[in-house]
C-alpha cells in the first residue's frame, strides 16, 4: 500500500513494476495500453498502480518521448457561452484521440492572453488552440514557429505560422440583413460592443447587404461598461438591430422590456453566435448559427496535421447560418 512507501514519496514506476513483478518497460508498456502485453500482466501492473496510488508523471513522460498529451486552448474570456461550444468541441476531439486539455483566461487582455499563451508553451502543450482575435501578430508567429497553433476567429492579416478556422462572419452578417430586408424594415442597425477584426468583418457584411437593398446603414459602438442608448436608437428611426452576439442583443431585450418596447412589433432583434441563451429569451432570439463544437474538434485535427509533417497554412471558413425565432417574427 501507499504507506509501505518512505513518508512523502510519491509511488514510481519501478514501485509498481516491483510490485507486479514485472520489468519496468513492461509495466510502462501495460500502463499505456501498448499491444503485446498479455491480459494477465496487464491486469497485475493496473492492480499494483491502483494499490500503490501511482500516477503517470506527465512532464517527465514528455520529456522522454516528445509529447504531453495536451492540448491547450487560450480564451478570450470565460464567459461567453461561443467560446463554452468551441471547448466542447476541442475536448470531444481530444478525447477520443487520447489527450488532455488544459484551459486558460486571457481576460479581454492583449498582456494576459500573451501571459496565458507563454504558460501553454511552458508547460510543453503538442498544441495550442486560441480563440481570440487580440493577440498581438508577434505573438501569434512566435506561437506558431514553436509549437502546432489554430487560431479559431476572424484574423485580418494572419500570419503564416499559424491556421486559421472560422465561420465566414461577412456571409453571416449579410445572412442577417437580408432576413431583416425581407421582413419589410428599412432603417437596420448594427450595434457592438467589440471592435475586434471579427466585429470589423461583420460591419463589411452589414454595409454590403445595405448598399445592395439601397437602404441606410446605421453603425453604433458601445465601449465595454457604457450602457446602451436604447431611447436614442429607436428615435433615430432604426427599427431593427443585428447585434455583435447573443449577449449584446440579450441587453438589448431586456432594455426594450424595461421601456415597453415590443420586440418584434416595434425593434426586431437578432444576435450572432447562436448560444443557448438564444433559446432561453423572451421573445426567443434569432440569431447566426456559428458551429462552435465542430469547429473545435476541427482544430485538434488540424494540430494532428501540422504535427504530422504538414507545413503549408490552413485557412478555412465554415459557413454560417440564419436561425429565425420570435424577436424577428410575430409569435
Amino acid at each position: 500500500m501507499v504507506a509501505e512507501l518512505a513518508a512523502g514519496r510519491r509511488p514510481t514506476i519501478i514501485d509498481v513494476a516491483k510490485r507486479a513483478g514485472v520489468s519496468k518497460s513492461l509495466a510502462s508498456r501495460a500502463l499505456r495500453g501498448d499491444a503485446g502485453v498479455s491480459t494477465s500482466s496487464r491486469d497485475m501492473v493496473l492492480d499494483a498502480a491502483q494499490e500503490l496510488g501511482y500516477r503517470p508523471n506527465s512532464a517527465a513522460r514528455s520529456l522522454v518521448r516528445g509529447i504531453s498529451g495536451l492540448v491547450g486552448v487560450v480564451l478570450n474570456q470565460l464567459d461567453n457561452q461561443h467560446h463554452t461550444g468551441i471547448v466542447q468541441g476541442v475536448q470531444e476531439r481530444a478525447k477520443e484521440l487520447n489527450a488532455r486539455v488544459i484551459i486558460g483566461n486571457g481576460a479581454q487582455n492583449p498582456e494576459e492572453l500573451q501571459r496565458q499563451i507563454d504558460t501553454m508553451i511552458e508547460l510543453r502543450v503538442d498544441g495550442l488552440v486560441i480563440v481570440s482575435s487580440w493577440v498581438p501578430r508577434q505573438v501569434l508567429e512566435r506561437a506558431g514557429s514553436e509549437v502546432p497553433t489554430v487560431v479559431l476567429t476572424h484574423l485580418a492579416d494572419p500570419p503564416a505560422e499559424v491556421d486559421t478556422i472560422a465561420s465566414d462572419d461577412v456571409y453571416g452578417a449579410q445572412l442577417a440583413v437580408e432576413h431583416l430586408v425581407q421582413a419589410g424594415h428599412q432603417r437596420i442597425a448594427y450595434l457592438s460592443r467589440s471592435a475586434s477584426a471579427t466585429s470589423q468583418a461583420r460591419i463589411d457584411g452589414v454595409v454590403l447587404a445595405l448598399e445592395a437593398a439601397g437602404l441606410p446603414c446605421t453603425l453604433l459602438q458601445v465601449d465595454a461598461g457604457d450602457d446602451i442608448n436604447l431611447q436614442e436608437l429607436r428615435a433615430s428611426g432604426v427599427n431593427a438591430v443585428l447585434c455583435n452576439n447573443d449577449l449584446t442583443a440579450a441587453e438589448v431585450i431586456r432594455l426594450a422590456h424595461e421601456q415597453q418596447v415590443q420586440v418584434p412589433g416595434q425593434l426586431a432583434v437578432i444576435g450572432y453566435d447562436n448560444t443557448a441563451l438564444a433559446r432561453l429569451l423572451y421573445p426567443s432570439l434569432t440569431s447566426i448559427d456559428q458551429p462552435q463544437v465542430n469547429m473545435g474538434r476541427r482544430a485538434v485535427d488540424a494540430i494532428a496535421e501540422r504535427t504530422a509533417g504538414r507545413t503549408e497554412a490552413l485557412r478555412e471558413l465554415y459557413t454560417p447560418q440564419l436561425v429565425v425565432r420570435s424577436s424577428t417574427a410575430q409569435p
